[in-house]
C-alpha cells in the first residue's frame, strides 16, 4: 500500500503554503522560516527571498498569525563561513535520523553506535563524551541512564520534535540548543510522514497545531518506529508530544510534554569475518523518559527585552526484563558515585530544573544572564548561576560566556569528568575579525576551575583558532584546536570493561570547505588531524558531501516543485579503546558512502536514504558490526485544513 501511495503523489492537485528550502547552514541572525510560513527562499539564489504572492488567493487564512510562543536563548554562533544552524526544513532535509546524523559535520566531533536506530549512540569532543551539553528550550538534558554513564544517548534525542538546532563550539565542549516545534497560524496544520525500508525498518510520524484568534495554541505530534538487526539489537520507540499555550502582544505562557519509551533487543557483538568474539554484547532494554515543563515568558530573546521562568522535570525509569550483562551490576554510577542497582530490577531516576533566564538583544549587543537550579530525585540540590554577552558590529564580533556550578549535598561531575562537591568556575572568551568581505580570523580560549578535584589539574586550558578565505560563495578555512590534560569518560554503555582514561595535551589540526560552489551546488566537506590517535579519539576523521539544491524558479515560478540531492563520504582510522587493567583495543577502518534524493511536488515530499552504498564492512566500536545497505524510503505530506 506504501509504494501504490508513494505512486500517487505525482498526480497530487492540493496546493499547500511552500516550504523553506534555504541552503544548510544559515547564519544565526538570520530571519528563520518555520515550517508552515508562507515565505520562501530560491536555494539557487541564496540572497533571494520573496513571498509566494498567490498564496493569498488559494488559502486566506494561511496568512494569518498570533504572537509566537516564546523560545530559549540561543546564543550568537560565532565562526568561520556559515554557521552549524539547521531550521526545521532543512532539518528534515538534512536525513538525520538522529541528533548524532547531523553533527557528524562538525571539526572535532566524532560518533560511534552499535547500530542501526535501536541502538545506544554515543559522541565525543575532542575524543571526551562528557564534554557534549545538551539544551531543550533552555533545559539542560542530563544523562539519567545510569547504563550510559556520564555521556548523552544522542539516539533518544527526539529531534522530530524539533524546529531549530544550534551548535556553538566552545574551545573545550560543545553546547548544543535545540528549540522545539510551535505554530503561529490560524489555520490548522497537519502533516504525516511515513518511511520504510531494509532491516524491517517502518516509521510513521503524525503532527497537528493551530493557532486560536485570542492567541491560545494546540500542539499535538507522535512518533513510531520499529526496526531489526542482523546480528540483533533491533527495537522500537514511540514517542507522544503535546503543547498548550497562550501568546498576546509580548507575554507567553505554555505547558508542554514529550514522553517516550524505548525499546532494544539482544545485540551480539561479532568480528568482521563473521566469527563470535568474547564480549557480553548488549543485553535487551527498555525504557521511559518523560521531559515536560511550564514556561512563561515576556519578549523574545532574538529582539529586544527578554525574561523566561521555567519550572520542568525530566523522568527516566528502566524496566528491562533481562540483565544486560553481570559485569554492569560493578559499573559505577558517574552521578550518585555508587554501583548500578542490578539491571534486572525496575530503576527511575528524576530530577527537576528550575530556569530563570532573562537578557537583552539590541544594536548587535546582547547580553544575557541565566540561573540554573536541579533538585534530584534524593532531594540534593545544584545550582547553576551563569551569563552571556556579545557584540557585532561592521567586521567585529566578540562574545564572553562564564558559568559557575556550585553543587550542594550532591556529588557531581566537573568540567575535567571528576566526581567532587566543590564549585567549578568555566570562563570563555570568542573573537571574529572580518577586515574583508573575503577574509574571516577567529579565536576561542576556555578556563574551567576547580581546586581540591583528584586525578587532573585544578586548571583546564583550551583553545581554538581558525582563518577563512572566501572565494566567491564558498568559504576554505583551516585552524588548531588544543588542550590541557584532561580526563576522559569512558563509553561503558558498549562494554563494562571500557574504562575512562588520562590523556596529556591534545592538539588537532582541522579544514574544512562550506558553501556554494555554484547555482544549486553545494559542497560540505570537513577533515581533521589529531597527529596521532587517542582514547575514544582516531587519528584522522573527514567527511565530505556534496549536494544539489533547487526549487527550479525558472520553470516552477510558484515554488510548486523542489529538490535535493547529496552524496556523502565519511573515513575514520581505526579508533582505541582503552580496557580496564590497562591495553586497548581497536574500531576498524570506516568508509562509508551515503546518498540522499528528495522531491517535493506541491507539499508532499518523496525521498530516498541510501546508507553505505558499497557494503562496505566496518564497525565504530569494536566488535559491532554496522549494517550494510540500509535504504530508507517513503514521504512527508502537509496539509493545511
Amino acid at each position: 500500500m506504501l509504494r501504490v501511495g508513494l505512486g500517487c503523489l505525482a498526480g497530487a492537485v492540493v496546493y499547500v503554503a511552500p516550504r523553506s528550502a534555504a541552503a544548510q547552514g544559515s547564519p544565526e541572525d538570520s530571519a528563520h522560516v518555520h515550517s508552515d510560513s508562507v515565505a520562501a527562499t530560491d536555494t539557487t539564489k541564496p540572497h533571494l527571498a520573496k513571498a509566494d504572492s498567490i498564496l493569498l488567493s488559494y488559502h486566506p487564512d494561511t496568512t494569518k498569525t498570533r504572537a509566537p510562543l516564546t523560545h530559549a536563548e540561543q546564543p550568537r554562533l560565532l565562526g568561520v563561513g556559515p554557521a552549524y544552524h539547521w531550521n526545521r526544513d532543512e532539518l528534515f532535509q538534512s536525513g538525520a535520523q538522529t541528533l548524532s546524523d547531523l553533527l557528524v559535520r562538525i571539526p572535532g566531533f566524532t560518533d560511534f553506535r552499535a547500530g542501526w536506530l535501536s541502538t545506544p549512540m554515543i559522541g565525543t569532543y575532542m575524543g571526551n563524551a562528557s564534554r557534549i551539553r545538551i539544551f531543550y528550550d533552555g533545559i539542560e538534558l542530563d544523562p539519567l541512564n545510569a547504563r550510559t554513564g556520564n555521556t548523552s544517548d544522542l539516539a533518544t534525542i527526539q529531534i522530530w520534535t524539533l524546529e531549530e538546532v544550534a551548535v556553538e563550539r566552545g574551545a573545550d565542549e560543545m553546547r548544543v540548543y535545540l528549540r522545539s516545534w510551535r505554530v503561529d497560524h490560524i489555520t490548522p496544520y497537519s502533516r504525516a510522514d511515513i518511511a520504510t525500508g531494509t532491516q524491517e525498518t517502518n516509521e510513521y510520524r503524525a503532527f497537528y497545531g493551530q493557532r486560536f484568534k485570542p492567541g491560545e495554541s494546540i500542539q499535538v505530534a507522535a512518533q513510531q518506529f520499529t526496526n531489526i538487526g542482523p546480528f540483533g539489537g533491533g527495537g522500537d520507540e514511540t514517542s507522544l508530544l503535546a503543547r498548550i499555550g497562550y501568546a498576546r502582544g509580548p507575554w507567553s505562557f505554555d505547558v508542554f510534554g514529550n514522553r517516550y519509551r524505548r525499546g532494544m533487543d539482544p545485540l551480539t557483538e561479532v568480528d568482521l569475518n563473521g566469527g563470535p568474539t568474547p564480549g557480553p554484547g548488549l543485553g535487551d532494554f527498555e525504557g521511559t523518559w518523560t521531559t515536560a515543563y511550564v514556561r512563561g515568558g515576556y519578549g523574545d530573546p532574538d529582539h529586544g527585552v527578554w525574561a523566561q521562568l521555567i519550572a520542568s522535570t525530566l523522568q527516566f525509569k528502566n524496566s528491562s526484563l533481562q540483565s544486560t550483562a553481570a559485569a554492569l551490576d560493578t559499573v559505577i554510577n558517574p552521578i550518585t558515585g555508587l554501583p548500578n542497582p542490578s539491571p534486572t530490577s525496575d530503576t527511575s531516576t528524576s530530577e527537576s530544573q528550575y530556569v530563570a533566564a532573562g537578557g537583552f538583544s539590541k544594536w548587535g549587543i546582547r547580553f544575557s544572564g541565566t540561573d540554573r537550579v536541579r533538585v534530584f530525585a534524593s532531594h540534593g540540590i545544584s545550582n547553576e548561576p551563569s551569563g552571556r554577552a556579545s557584540f557585532e558590529s561592521g567586521p567585529l564580533a566578540l562574545s564572553a560566556f562564564v558559568e559557575h556550578a556550585a553543587p550542594s549535598a550532591w556529588p557531581t561531575l566537573d568540567t575535567l569528568n571528576r566526581l567532587q562537591t566543590i564549585p567549578v568556575t568555566t570562563e570563555e572568551v570568542a573573537a571574529r575579525l572580518t577586515p574583508l568581505p573575503f577574509l574571516s580570523l577567529m579565536g576561542t580560549a576556555s578556563r574551567s576551575t576547580s581546586t581540591g578535584a583528584p586525578d587532573a589539574p585544578p586548571t583546564s586550558l583550551a583553545l581554538r583558532g581558525e582563518v577563512g578565505l572566501r572565494i566567491g560563495q564558498l568559504w576554505f578555512s583551516g585552524g588548531v584546536m588544543t588542550q590541557d590534560t584532561a580526563r576522559v569518560a569512558a563509553l561503558s554503555v558498549y562494554d563494562a570493561t571500557y574504562a575512562p582514561a588520562a590523556v596529556g595535551r591534545t592538539t588537532g589540526t582541522f579544514g574544512s570547505i562550506r558553501g556554494v560552489i555554484w547555482e544549486g551546488i553545494h559542497a560540505d566537506i570537513t577533515g581533521i588531524d589529531w597527529g596521532s590517535p587517542g582514547p575514544y579519539r582516531p587519528n584522522y576523521q573527514a567527511r565530505a558531501e556534496l549536494s544539489l539544491q533547487s526549487e527550479w524558479l525558472h520553470k516552477f515560478p510558484r515554488r510548486t516543485f523542489s529538490i535535493h540531492a547529496s552524496g556523502a563520504l565519511e573515513y575514520r582510522s581505526p579508533t582505541p579503546f582503552p580496557v580496564a587493567g590497562g591495553g586497548d583495543v581497536f574500531s576498524a577502518v570506516t568508509y562509508d558512502l551515503s546518498t540522499l534524493l528528495e522531491i517535493r511536488i506541491l507539499q508532499a515530499t518523496i525521498f530516498w536514504d541510501f546508507r553505505n552504498v558499497l557494503g562496505y564492512p566496518y564497525n565504530l566500536v569494536p566488535g559491532y558490526v554496522m549494517p550494510r545497505q540500509v535504504n530508507l524510503y517513503g514521504v512527508r505530506w502537509s496539509f493545511w485544513n
